[in-house]
């Protein structure tokens, strides 16, 4: 901390660089920026609190660590000046740097100034000054435009057949000599090909393959790129998984194709990521020498799809995805072993045995039988008086339609209006205490007891916004569910088109022995709805 005599401001220092900076050519080092800020700051007698410099961190957004703990310095009232060399050290996104600079200093009564544009937030008809948004939007430009340029560099590579992954499929390395291209990495290919040879010749599923992997102890990729690297791998190195082994059956790049363009980040500004639809994708062929021919590869998937379970009309398994365990919630997997027809078991129990999980054993047709009569009930009480059903539901969910909103917004009118007559007051008095109509400290008692009345006003009307917005989102989920309804009369048999709309889950339960016998316990899950009824059971 560097004091100046004594100065009434406090100030934050603060610091940032990134890569876009470095190449800008405009920007200094952090060490250069700490000298100019610390000179100014010693010129004008201001007392220096503490350097908050983030290197290496984009001004695109504020996820920065030490820009967060100069935030809450500034939250706590421990600084009431920040200090930056030039507006796009504070950020390069103009409106996020513009709300600090117009609304966030200011109500926390802080004092900002950016050096080298001239900028100071205590100089009278800031507000009015152009070149101030101006140059928060000249600095969002820049790594606007580099952004541009780089994902059209990115895309000019992919449409060459050029590799631009940060890590080369399992099954290959890249070349040495180019970075953007694929040879085949010896001690895994051999297992990429055994996985597709797996499926062809065998018949094997992606749990099984995924179960064999690990058994053998075999590295999975994200854990041999780790070890590769150097790098720490804190999971399991051999735990196989279905999503894995599914992705890598379904890669062109074994075929000897180039894929790029599966995902793109959804702007400049966020890291955030998003998946390509597939005819988007930017596919190449022959870039690479190939790890499998085209016809085990049609072998294989023709085996993958003839594996799909069906029920006892022919059909695809319609309740894939919908089948939850109620121990691990992991889902379950239809199967169909000799002597047993189609039944549904834990996916969790199947790869990793009973130390993971337990069986959760349930058959086909009467989870099929079960489910269709509930859907059945249902539909039959909503056509039957909608009325009475909505009711019904809204008294189960909390809810009374109309009613409980209608008092919810009632006592936040009354909340709202006291709020209004507190500031009015708060007003009065303080203008007393300039006339002198009342001392000090009258004025500070009386003004304690209108915050701490405001303070628990202001949580009343927070809870009642949300139960408000509860209230609203049953109501709106109801409305939904019986629109729903309404698309079918009668249910004569189920398909995945009408588990879909109307079903969001079925949990599961392992079967208890009882007296009579075996109970299992199956909840149904109803779309914006939850479990509506009873427990059903399986006997």
């Amino acid at each position: 901390m560097i004091f100046n005599g004594q100065s009434r401001y406090t100030a934050a220092c603060y610091c940032r660089l990134s890569r876009d900076d470095e190449q800008d050519g405009m920007s200094v080092s952090i060490e250069t920026q700490k000298k100019v800020l610390e000179d100014y700051c010693r010129s004008n007698n201001f007392n220096v609190f503490d350097f908050y410099c983030d290197d290496g961190f984009t001004g695109t957004n504020y996820d920065r660590p030490n820009f967060k703990r100069m935030m809450s310095d500034v939250k706590d009232g421990i600084i009431n000046m920040v200090v930056v060399k030039d507006l796009s050290r504070l950020g390069r996104n103009y409106i996020e740097t513009g709300r600090l600079i117009e609304e966030t200093f200011p109500e926390s009564g802080v004092r900002f100034i950016a050096i080298g544009d001239d900028v100071d937030t205590n100089r009278e008809n800031l507000d009015l000054d152009l070149m101030l948004p101006m140059k928060n939007i000249f600095n969002q430009y820049y790594p606007a435009d580099c952004s541009r340029k780089t994902r059209q560099a990115f895309k000019t590579k992919a449409m060459r057949g050029e590799f631009i992954g940060s890590f080369a499929p399992y099954g290959y390395r890249k070349s040495a000599a180019d970075k953007h291209i694929l040879e085949i990495d010896e001690a895994t290919a051999p297992i990429v090909i055994e996985m597709f040879e797996m499926v062809a010749y065998k018949g094997y599923g992606y749990n099984k393959i995924a179960r064999v992997l690990s058994e053998r102890k075999i590295l999975t990729p994200t854990a041999y790129q780790a070890k590769q690297s150097g790098r720490s791998y804190d999971k399991d190195p051999y735990d196989w998984n279905l999503t894995t082994v599914n992705k890598m059956l379904s890669n062109q790049v074994y075929l000897g194709h180039t894929v790029n363009g599966r995902k793109k980040k959804l702007s400049f500004k966020r890291k955030r990521v998003i998946y390509v639809p597939e005819e988007k994708w930017i596919v190449v062929e022959n870039t690479h020498e190939p790890l499998i021919s085209q016809q085990l590869w049609d072998t294989a998937h023709k085996r993958l799809n003839s594996r799909k379970r069906t029920s006892k009309n022919g059909s695809v398994n319609i309740f894939a995805g919908l089948i939850k365990c109620d121990r691990c919630g992991y889902t379950m997997t239809i199967a169909n072993a000799q002597g047993h027809r189609n039944y549904f078991s834990c996916n969790t129990y199947k790869r990793k045995g009973k130390e993971a999980c337990s069986i959760h054993y349930i058959r086909y047709d009467d989870l099929y039988d079960m489910v269709l009569a509930d859907i059945r009930a249902k539909l039959r009480v909503v056509h039957r008086n909608e009325d009475a059903f909505v009711k019904k539901v809204l008294k189960k969910l909390g809810s009374t339609k109309g009613q409980q909103t209608e008092r919810i917004k009632k006592e936040m009118t009354v909340v709202e209006s006291r709020l209004k007559e507190l500031d009015a007051k708060f007003d009065r008095l303080y203008d007393d205490r300039l006339e002198g109509f009342i001392s000090d400290k009258k004025f500070k008692e009386m003004a304690v007891r209108c915050e701490s009345e405001q303070e628990q006003l202001n949580v009343r009307l927070t809870e009642l916004q949300k139960q408000l917005s509860q209230q609203t989102e049953i109501e709106v989920n109801v409305s939904r569910f019986v629109e729903t309804v309404r698309r079918y009369t009668d249910v004569d048999a189920l398909d995945r088109e009408l588990l879909n709309r109307l079903i969001d889950k079925i949990i599961v339960s392992d079967k208890v022995k009882t007296d009579t016998g075996y109970t299992q316990k199956v909840k149904i899950y109803y779309r914006f709805l939850g479990e509506m009824d009873e427990d059903c059971f399986a006997k």
